[in-house]
């Protein structure tokens, strides 16, 4: 007989929750709560279709509340997959399952203490907030609706892959899409266009160059500079027409010391200077509509904070002395703290967080839920 905590993890892998198709978890989540007595189980819309859900405890009274936070959706499955993505199973002590890593095993061990504290017949004297987010992709949509609708707390836990190792800092990003502007005309009259694809040509290889030379302080937790990644290149419409666009989109992913809002005037301004050696270059620069929707900032919060000296604890309480590693991706702690709670994340998973035959490691997802169960016990009491 499979044990409740690895059959709801069964369960919330077996659903497909691909980016845009949150519901059917979000409703299968508030259902579960609800027969497990959570007090407050509430659907939000985090976009249209989109719905979060959230959770909440009451406490007894006196003590501090604590948010588990974890995202519902994940990328779409690659082609490579030899087994059946939402088909779960165990094999030599690895859980498989698409989105396990990024990030259903966290998610679902926050589910499981939610329901070991709601069936236990105890409270804490401090509330306990479940956060199964929506739109994580978009920025953080998801979690800032849910604390839009009430679902907030003095603290909390993100469950992004981390190994089970305590993240205090992540990088930010700056998602900038650029476009270049040429004049259509046919191939058999092309000195009459101007090619939107060759004046894109030098900006991509200065791009290239920008990436080593971006201004930044080092970070001890977050090895390296900036890392810039070219992710698409779209122009023309036919092969006997000369293009009057070209857009390209990339990722650069930032220390803490250097501000998103900066990186794109030094874009600009790189530009600026091409443009003077060839004045036949015209490009504007934009943030993408999907780094607006919730700007990627840095984060980082004090490792003698409460909440992580807490959470700590509650590693050291559940395994062995607890270890800390920056986290070079993006996480829901951000918006987190643009509300005003401390955050820090730990959770299972390794690099590179989604890949076909993604798994988890069993035991690191026993010993999560442990350490979320301690650290509620620690903070809420």
């Amino acid at each position: 007989m499979i044990d409740p905590d690895l059959q709801l993890l069964f369960d919330t892998l077996a659903i497909d929750s691909t980016w845009g198709r949150e519901r059917e978890l979000a409703e299968f989540m508030a259902g579960q709560m609800r027969s497990w007595g959570v007090d407050d189980v509430e659907l939000v819309e985090s976009m249209p279709g989109r719905p979060s859900v959230g959770g909440r405890i009451r406490g007894s009274g006196g003590g501090k509340s604590l948010i588990l936070n974890g995202h519902l959706d994940i990328y779409e499955t690659s082609p490579d997959w030899t087994r059946d993505p939402f088909g779960p199973e165990v094999e030599n002590g690895r859980v498989y399952g698409a989105g396990i890593a990024d990030m259903k095993a966290a998610t679902t061990a926050a589910l499981a203490v939610i329901r070991r504290i709601a069936t236990s017949g105890e409270r804490p004297r401090g509330d306990v907030i479940f956060q199964g987010v929506s739109c994580h992709f978009e920025g953080g949509v998801g979690t800032r609706s849910l604390l839009e609708a009430g679902f907030t707390a003095d603290a909390a836990i993100c469950g992004e892959p981390t190994d089970n190792t305590i993240g205090t800092v992540h990088r930010g990003a700056a998602y900038l899409k650029i476009t270049t502007f040429g004049k259509q005309a046919h191939t058999s009259a092309k000195a009459m266009g101007l090619n939107a694809i060759e004046t894109m040509e030098p900006i991509l290889a200065a791009m290239r160059e920008l990436e080593g030379l971006m201004p930044y302080t080092p970070h001890p937790d977050l090895p390296g500079g900036p890392n810039l990644n070219i992710g698409t290149i779209r122009g023309g419409t036919k092969h006997n027409q000369v293009p009057d666009r070209c857009e390209m989109t990339c990722d650069i992913r930032l220390l803490p010391s250097q501000d998103p809002y900066d990186v794109k005037l030094q874009v600009e301004q790189m530009i600026s200077g091409l443009k003077a050696a060839d004045p036949r270059i015209e490009a504007t620069v934009d943030f993408s509509d999907h780094w607006l929707s919730g700007p990627r900032l840095p984060y980082e919060i004090d490792r003698s904070s409460d909440i992580s000296t807490t959470v700590a604890d509650a590693v050291a309480a559940t395994v062995a002395e607890p270890v800390y590693q920056g986290i070079q991706f993006w996480t829901d702690m951000v918006p987190l703290k643009q509300f005003g709670i401390p955050a820090v994340n730990i959770g299972p998973g390794t690099p590179p967080y989604s890949w076909a035959d993604e798994w988890v490691e069993l035991a690191k997802y026993r010993q999560v839920i442990d350490i979320y169960a301690n650290a509620v016990n620690l903070w809420c009491k």
